[in-house]
C-alpha cells in the first residue's frame, strides 16, 4: 500500500480528474502542440509543476525563426497576476467568486454535454472570440485550471479538452 502525503501538493487536480475521469489521474500538457492555449487561473510558467518545460515549450512556439510553426495564442483568465498571465496575449481578470460561472459558460460553449451556463462574468465580445478560437482549433487547443481552482473546475477544464478533442495530443493521462 503506498502512502503519500503532501502539504502543498495538488490536490485539487487529483480531485477533479477522478471527478472527470472516475479514477485519479496526472495531466501532461504538451504547450508546444498547441496553437490555442487557455489558462484558467494556472500559472503555466511558475508554480505549476512542469513549470520549467511548460515554459520552454512555449518559448518554442513563440520563437521568430522563419520556420514554418506559427505562433500559439494564449488567454489568461486570472484572480491574481501570474507570470504566466504577463505572456498572455489576451488577459482577463476577473473575481475569483466569477470563475466558476466562466469556467460553466465556456464549458457549455464549446460543447461540454451537461454543463450551464449561470451567466457570464465577462464581456460578450472577449468571450465570443475566445469560443471561436477554440472551436476554430478543435485537437489543437488547451485548456488548463490552475492548481487552487476547485475540483469542478479542474473537471471542467478535462471536459473541455475531451470535447474539442485534444486529448492525446495537447494533453495526456
Amino acid at each position: 500500500k503506498w502512502i503519500q502525503y503532501e502539504p502543498l501538493g495538488a490536490h485539487n487536480v487529483r480531485a477533479g480528474a477522478k471527478l472527470a475521469f472516475g479514477q485519479y489521474a496526472n495531466p501532461v500538457y504538451k504547450l508546444d502542440a498547441a496553437d490555442v492555449l487557455v489558462s484558467l487561473d494556472a500559472d503555466l510558467f511558475g508554480t505549476m509543476q512542469g513549470g520549467v518545460r511548460y515554459a520552454r515549450d512555449y518559448a518554442n512556439r513563440r520563437r521568430a525563426t522563419g520556420g514554418n510553426v506559427p505562433s500559439n495564442r494564449f488567454y489568461a483568465v486570472e484572480t491574481t497576476p501570474t507570470h504566466s498571465g504577463a505572456k498572455a496575449d489576451h488577459r482577463l481578470p476577473i473575481k475569483p467568486s466569477q470563475m466558476a460561472a466562466f469556467a460553466g459558460s465556456l464549458a457549455a460553449a464549446v460543447g461540454v454535454a451537461g454543463a450551464t451556463s449561470n451567466g457570464n462574468p465577462v464581456e460578450t465580445k472577449w468571450f465570443n472570440a475566445l469560443v471561436k478560437d477554440l472551436q476554430d482549433h478543435k485537437g489543437s487547443s488547451l485548456v488548463v485550471a490552475g492548481d487552487n481552482q476547485s475540483p469542478e473546475i479542474h473537471a471542467l477544464a478535462h471536459a473541455m479538452n475531451v470535447a474539442l478533442g485534444n486529448v492525446g495530443k495537447t494533453v495526456n493521462y
